[in-house]
């Protein structure tokens, strides 16, 4: 093979690593499953949940610190209306868990965020403090009934989504704007392959659900101000949002 054959090998190798392969490098995180029946007066329960993915990009509950730390997110559901009902959460071993009781057919929002995590110490290993927020998003249909259309922002990091059948429709905010323009989002399929996406000038990006299952869209930011918190210094805050979509 001559040396730009073999480059062109090495480049396409590469390509596949980032677009094909599963994402065995993915860090720990936070997650939410919704389930329920999705009928109205019989009850739904939102599972908060912490996690790594495996070699074999299988997602495992873990327990421990981080899954103590649970307890410090606050879980409210928004129905169609705007009625806002705020979820107390319990520790169910692997998980979280809360129940809610929809009274009417509709679209309800699940919203969680968690601003009380501990600074994140890297001072021994030579790396920086940061300070983690976390933001959880998901949706609960009853009924008959879908998002046509995008949701209005309701945190600091936020993102909305609404399929058309296997194309699914994503929009980002950021303070209560749409995403600045080539904002990078990352989108993991339910068997933990990446994918990147890029939004345009509106917030918005687009890509086709391959399978059924649980589909993590990820958006983060990190606002380079450093402070102290809780007594530890940090150099930088780290803002995530995770939108958790369950295809069927």
């Amino acid at each position: 093979m001559n040396k730009m054959g073999f480059i062109n090998s090495r480049l396409l190798y590469v390509l596949l690593a980032l677009f094909i392969f599963p994402f065995f490098g993915h860090a720990s995180a936070y997650w939410m499953e919704i389930k329920g029946s999705e009928k109205k007066n019989e009850p739904a329960i939102i599972q908060i949940i912490y996690g790594n993915v495996d070699e074999y990009g299988v997602r495992h509950r873990q327990s421990g610190t981080e899954h103590a730390l649970i307890k410090d997110f606050k879980i409210y559901v928004i129905d169609a209306k705007g009625k806002r009902t705020d979820i107390v959460i319990v520790p169910k071993g692997d998980c979280w868990e809360g129940t809610f009781v929809p009274d009417k057919d509709g679209v309800y929002r699940v919203i969680g965020i968690n601003d009380k995590h501990p600074v994140v110490d890297r001072s021994k290993s030579g790396g920086d403090n940061i300070l983690p927020i976390d933001y959880l998003v998901g949706s609960y249909n009853v009924g008959n009934v879908a998002n046509k259309e995008f949701e209005s922002p309701m945190q600091f990091l936020d993102i909305s989504v609404y399929p058309v059948d296997k194309l699914i429709k994503v929009k980002a905010f950021k303070d209560g704007a749409p995403a600045a323009n080539k904002t990078k989002l990352r989108v993991l399929n339910p068997e933990n392959w990446e994918r990147e996406l890029t939004v345009n000038e509106q917030g918005e990006a687009f890509f086709m659900s391959t399978m059924k299952g649980l589909y993590i869209i990820r958006k983060d930011w990190v606002d380079p101000t450093p402070g102290t918190y809780k007594g530890v210094a940090y150099k930088s805050i780290r803002y995530r949002c995770n939108y958790c979509l369950q295809m069927k």
